[in-house]
């Protein structure tokens, strides 16, 4: 990891959405009526995670996480469109009180882009350690949890939800310390300065 001090702005960053998100589960968790105090928050909540999200994904891509090809970029680089699509979709909800195609087309986009990105970013093992398989476990995980998801707010959708937020932390959590770990590294090898 090359450039720790962004990575760490970028995975804390990340950290931030995801408990934004986790803050924001038990609001939802009675699948509250629209346009609610519940609902408003719980959305909220949700909506800045996308936020979050689309900056620290930004972030992989700034940072070349998944290697300088041109495959990889252009990976990379549409992982935050669709968490600014599944934003401004949220912003929209929030004014209308009404789901809109914004909404699952950013939500299957970025589960997709998750699952190869997190194979691209395993295959150039930047990340330190066992790391460097957190993209690709969020990847898969979330690939794999989106068959149990329903348009409804029920029990199994919940626990989805909680599970696919801590996939996400363990991913933001990866790189935030991945870039400790580095920079620790680095600052260790370095030579002496002559005085």
């Amino acid at each position: 990891m090359h450039h720790s001090s962004r990575a760490r702005v970028f995975g804390a960053v990340g950290i931030a959405g995801a408990l934004f998100s986790l803050a924001g589960w038990p609001f939802m968790l009675g699948d509250p009526a629209d346009r609610t105090t519940s609902w408003y928050v719980g959305n909220t909540l949700g909506d800045i995670t996308c936020v979050a999200m689309a900056v620290f994904t930004a972030g992989l891509a700034l940072l070349k996480e998944a290697g300088p090809g041109l495959p990889s970029r252009i990976t990379l680089a549409l992982w935050p469109v669709c968490w600014a699509l599944l934003s401004v979709g949220g912003i929209v909800m929030l004014t209308t009180g009404q789901d809109n195609v914004l909404l699952p087309i950013g939500g299957l986009g970025s589960t997709l882009v998750a699952l190869v990105a997190g194979i691209l970013i395993a295959r150039r093992a930047d990340l330190p350690g066992g790391r460097r398989w957190a993209p690709l476990v969020y990847g898969v995980g979330g690939f794999v949890l989106t068959f149990a998801q329903s348009d409804r707010h029920d029990l199994l959708t919940n626990i989805v939800d909680l599970a696919t937020t801590l996939l996400m932390l363990g991913v933001v959590i990866a790189l935030f310390a991945g870039a400790k770990e580095s920079r620790a590294a680095a600052v260790s090898t370095a030579p002496a300065s002559r005085t």
